[in-house]
């Protein structure tokens, strides 16, 4: 009867341990997280990726965990708004742009010549004008998280480029298009392309020159075929965000604790991904310049001469084109008002 007693125990036990662990895995929130670039610890734009799952799933005791899903794997990057909006997928890193089709007003986070620096466009998180499109954000079925910035500069491969009166008569791969417009504007040719074929475009001569990131410039190592690059380092008129997203669809599923968690998280990495940016331009200057490419920095008077452009042009488009872009524009002030 001893036996059979102990067997009995210590089938209640394992019964009893087989409940709360059932209760504990029912209450754990696993989440997903999309971005379209490799799982590289170095980027800094990854690292606040990981950053982030891990000081979640750390600060909720392991109630949330959140795993990555790089290089499109989990969806296509140009469809990464509409997932969040469905839920399929729970959170993501990705450039707020692809978002413009449904929400025309985001056409402002790649308008050029708005902002002539990092700290410019780190200031902008906290403007009237970002409120503004964080509400169509949310509105449509996403939420920031974490701010997330990236610049760029331009390479040649026949002549420097330094003000619109250079372009004229080049054929380049514009960022965007507003600033496509201006070039055409000031006599060059655009010609639109991914990011995977502007090697080949710059070594055969199908493109004389390029905007793109600085990343995208180090990664597609286009100080190979390039020879001369106007580095982003002190000014740009190339920037654009790509913070951490969240579907609104799973913020809502989130307690009040949970969700005051995901809002200290992302804001504690703010800070480290403008340092992360700012060290990408310099390290990707060094690979051109590393690789006999001429590298210049574009100087405060160089951007006001592409400033006063591109307010001539693309702001006009953007204020004809987008609904309310007149309004958005006034709201996010500084040179965008001048």
């Amino acid at each position: 009867m001893g036996n059979r007693f102990a067997k009995y125990g210590t089938a209640l036990i394992a019964a009893a341990t087989f409940t709360v662990a059932g209760v504990a895995a029912a209450q754990t929130l696993n989440l997903k997280m999309a971005h379209q670039w490799p799982q590289d610890e170095s980027d800094y734009v990854i690292a606040a990726g990981i950053k982030f799952a891990q000081e979640v799933e750390k600060r909720t005791n392991g109630q949330v965990r959140i795993s990555m899903f790089p290089a499109e794997s989990l969806v296509k990057a140009s469809a990464t708004h509409t997932a969040l909006k469905n839920g399929t997928v729970d959170l993501a890193i990705y450039p707020y742009i692809y978002s413009a089709g449904a929400i025309p007003q985001m056409n402002m986070v790649l308008l050029p010549g708005l902002w002539r620096n990092h700290d410019d466009v780190f200031a902008f998180r906290n403007s009237e004008a970002w409120k503004q499109l964080e509400k169509k954000a949310e509105d449509y079925g996403f939420k920031t998280l974490s701010w997330i910035q990236i610049s760029g500069g331009v390479a040649t491969t026949g002549k420097e480029i330094h003000e619109p009166k250079d372009v004229s008569g080049m054929k380049l791969r514009a960022a965007g298009k507003f600033m496509e417009f201006a070039l055409q504007k000031a006599g060059a040719t655009t010609v639109s392309m991914p990011s995977s074929e502007n090697y080949s475009a710059m070594q055969t001569g199908l493109l004389d020159g390029m905007w793109t990131s600085s990343g995208s410039f180090g990664a597609y190592r286009m100080y190979e075929v390039a020879k001369f690059y106007n580095s982003p380092e002190d000014y740009s008129v190339y920037f654009t965000i790509e913070p951490i997203a969240i579907s609104m669809k799973t913020w809502n599923k989130l307690s009040p604790e949970q969700q005051k968690i995901f809002v200290e998280v992302g804001h504690s990495l703010e800070q480290p991904a403008l340092e992360g940016a700012k060290r990408e331009d310099r390290r990707v200057a060094e690979l051109f310049a590393k690789n006999g490419v001429k590298v210049e920095k574009m100087t405060e008077a160089s951007w006001k001469k592409w400033q006063d452009w591109f307010r001539q042009y693309s702001f006009e488009k953007f204020k004809a084109d987008v609904p309310g872009g007149e309004e958005l524009l006034k709201a996010a002030g500084g040179d965008a008002t001048r």
